[in-house]
């Protein structure tokens, strides 16, 4: 896994990191409207529109992500099995390891359909925390990082189709697996490349499509009467500890046995504690674990469950993540 980044690479991880923040920022404000006086408002101005954002809109953003997988496959790290393998086996140890841990809290309960929802990484959080660390981080860290992050996506795209597919209506399948087909079919070559096409779309998913779709979806109004109740629910416990813990040791493990067993390589200037760093910062995730939670239940307690949990996971994972790059890191 080379240890230079193109230019091409660089703004890519630029859009990536500004996207996290503009990600974060839209968190807070629906958080914050969802809890002041002007919640009804605030929710009434996003209900027309929450369907053509979930089904049309997003299928901007399923788009990209067909064209980050295609470009990885044609010119990425996935293109060579030998590459290919670390970062694919540390993303099926960071989905299996969370929906284990789910699936083992809310055995037998009422948000057991949920299990999916620890699996995905968020590509704009994960990159935008890590970037906070600058110079200090290897490349290699980052392109790590990305590729387990899209082998994530993928990988989260083949579970949604299989297993919830049913809670799917026609419009979502063609902006969600329609979408990523089309950017699957574009014929690439000499005369074309992907990378135009991603460097136009992805400022427009970064900075308009996902925090749209995150002001309309995460607010989220708190009973802090209740509010321990909420964070200790089976299915809140099942997500922070499933993403906070499953991301860790998924990656951290299967990634350590793939290399004991000589199924893949660890790069030169990446140590199994950078592997554990980045299985930590794995942990963020909110995008498509948002969109899976609108597949998994029509449960408003749930919902609110879900949201609570993604969002504490997401922060415990940021500063797990940070503290042991910075501590442990190579560079």
């Amino acid at each position: 896994m080379a240890r230079r980044i193109s230019q091409t690479m660089h703004d890519f991880f630029a859009t990536e990191s500004a996207g996290g923040v503009a990600l974060v920022v839209a968190a807070a404000i629906a958080l914050i409207f969802a809890n002041s006086p002007f919640r009804q408002g605030y929710a009434d101005f996003w209900k027309p529109g929450q369907a053509f954002i979930g089904e049309a809109l997003m299928s901007v953003f399923f788009f990209l992500v067909g064209l980050e997988i295609k470009r990885e496959f044609v010119s990425g790290d996935l293109r060579n099995p030998k590459s290919a393998a670390l970062p694919i086996i540390a993303a099926f140890g960071g989905m299996v390891t969370p929906a284990v841990i789910f699936t083992a809290i809310n055995h037998g309960g009422a948000g057991m359909h949920a299990w999916a929802v620890p699996m995905p990484t968020d590509i704009a959080l994960s990159i935008g925390a890590l970037s906070l660390l600058g110079s200090k981080i290897d490349p290699a860290i980052k392109i790590f990082l990305l590729t387990l992050a899209i082998a994530d996506d993928l990988g989260s795209l083949i579970v949604m189709g299989f297993f919830y597919s049913a809670g799917i209506s026609p419009y979502k399948i063609l902006s969600t697996f329609g979408a990523v087909f089309l950017a699957w079919i574009l014929p690439t070559g000499k005369r074309f490349s992907t990378d135009p096409l991603i460097s136009l779309i992805h400022p427009w998913s970064s900075f308009v499509v996902i925090p749209v779709f995150v002001l309309a979806n995460l607010g989220i109004s708190i009973d802090f009467h209740h509010f321990g109740e909420l964070v200790s629910s089976p299915v809140s416990a099942g997500i922070i500890f499933g993403r906070v813990v499953g991301k860790l040791v998924g990656i951290t493990f299967f990634v350590w046995l793939a290399v004991k067993i000589g199924l893949a390589r660890l790069p030169d200037s990446m140590s199994m504690k950078d592997i554990a760093g980045v299985g930590a910062l794995a942990g963020m995730g909110l995008t498509v674990s948002l969109f899976i939670a609108e597949l998994a239940s029509n449960n408003s307690t749930q919902i609110a469950e879900i949201k609570i949990g993604l969002i504490f996971a997401a922060l415990i994972s940021a500063v797990l993540g940070l503290t042991m790059l910075r501590k442990f890191s190579s560079r």
